[in-house]
């Protein structure tokens, strides 16, 4: 019976018009009234006839398709009841997508609005899910999503510098947008925003620069924004020596900036190489990554420690902000740190579990660890005990 419904022409045309309305409908009601409203009201029916919002899934629905560059689309979402507000700078992962509908993927938030958030994709030839979403994906359609989650998010600090490489600009994009956003309210309520908002962006040329005009607008705008471009023929993620050359002609207060770091891997290490022989505070630098580290990293670690294989007895942790100690036996060393409090009933809190996300990201007190690691920051799932005392925030 419903089979024959679902092909009635008036079903067809509420779905219809169910979709134009979903912006208004999550506008109007909010999203706590319409998951109320939505939750009373599901069955097989209203489910078969607007997925969207009769679900008890996360699920966004593409309401605009923008060109950036030649090879860059931004792709704007309107999320359904089951979406929680998002922080700038966080990811989302979509599952069930690519021309088979198996392959799951994570996406930072470029924008997000009250209502919407986007996701900025760079096309990849080669790749299964981009060249589907580039030349496939349409307006009207839906796609499953998790929450937002991550870490590199702005977190008050007063002065901060972004440096960027490719499609690394799209959580700073978001980032420096909510700020200033912010800033706009303040001044709304006659208050101020001390906040010093720097950026320097590696790219190839102005035709592939992603948000071009837009940074440039931000930068015309506001006076506490400074915009600087790197133009380079080569692969973004080549970091030359004229490279570093215009970062400190630029910043030459690096070092009293709270850095946020985005871009392809290779691009990253030089960056945090060059910080390091700067002697800058890596306590001060926030790493954002779209893939796995690769396996030196995971091994090594950034600073290129690795005490593992020397590693006898037991180790002592101690979690500070959770007043928690524990042991891991001599035997289980070879687990991460993550998976060793976990075989002890002990929570800690997690994403992705390789590294990537950044929501495990902490602090090592006093100890060691090999894995990976930048300066004093680790990533328990993917970092292991090098010494027999660990001391973590």
């Amino acid at each position: 019976m419903l089979n024959k419904l679902s092909n009635q022409p008036l079903i067809r045309a509420l779905a219809q018009l169910l979709s134009v309305v979903h912006p208004w409908l999550i506008k109007t009601l909010g999203r706590d009234r319409l998951e109320y409203f939505a939750s009373n009201t599901v069955n097989e029916l209203t489910q078969r006839i607007d997925p969207f919002i009769w679900t008890y899934d996360c699920k966004v629905k593409v309401i605009a398709i923008r060109q950036e560059t030649a090879d860059t689309k931004t792709f704007v979402l309107l999320p359904n009841q089951h979406f929680a507000t998002p922080i700038a700078g966080q990811h989302i992962e979509l599952t069930s997508i690519g021309p088979d509908h198996n392959a799951n993927r994570c996406y930072t938030l470029s924008e997000v609005t009250p209502d919407t958030v986007s996701i900025t994709v760079k096309l990849n030839p080669e790749g299964e899910v981009s060249p589907w979403l580039h030349y496939q994906a349409e307006v009207g359609m839906v796609f499953d999503s998790s929450l937002a989650r991550g870490k590199f998010v702005h977190r008050d600090q007063s002065k901060v510098l972004f440096i960027c490489a490719g499609s690394g600009i799209t959580p700073a994009f978001s980032i420096i947008n909510h700020l200033l956003n912010s800033s706009h309210k303040l001044a709304e309520n006659n208050e101020l925003s001390d906040t010093q908002v720097g950026l320097f962006y590696r790219t190839q040329t102005p035709e592939n620069t992603i948000f071009c005009q837009r940074l440039a607008q931000l930068e015309s705008a506001h006076k506490n924004v400074k915009v600087e471009l790197s133009y380079s023929r080569l692969p973004v993620d080549v970091v030359t020596p004229s490279f570093i050359d215009q970062l400190v002609a630029a910043y030459p207060d690096i070092k009293q900036q709270h850095v946020y770091l985005c871009g392809p891997e290779l691009f990253r290490n030089d960056v945090i190489q060059y910080l390091e022989s700067v002697d800058f505070n890596l306590n001060n630098l926030d790493v954002e990554q779209f893939t796995l580290p690769g396996i030196s990293n995971l091994q090594v670690g950034i600073d290129g420690q690795n005490n593992r294989s020397n590693l006898e007895g037991d180790v002592s942790v101690t979690l500070k902000a959770q007043n928690i100690n524990f042991v891991i036996p001599a035997g289980d060393c070879d687990k991460t740190l993550l998976e060793a409090a976990e075989e002890q009933g002990i929570v800690m809190e997690h994403g992705c579990r390789s590294g990537m996300c950044g929501s495990c990201k902490t602090n090592l007190v006093s100890g060691e660890v090999s894995g990976h690691k930048i300066g004093r920051s680790i990533y328990p799932c993917t970092a292991y005990p090098a010494s027999n005392h660990i001391v973590l925030e």
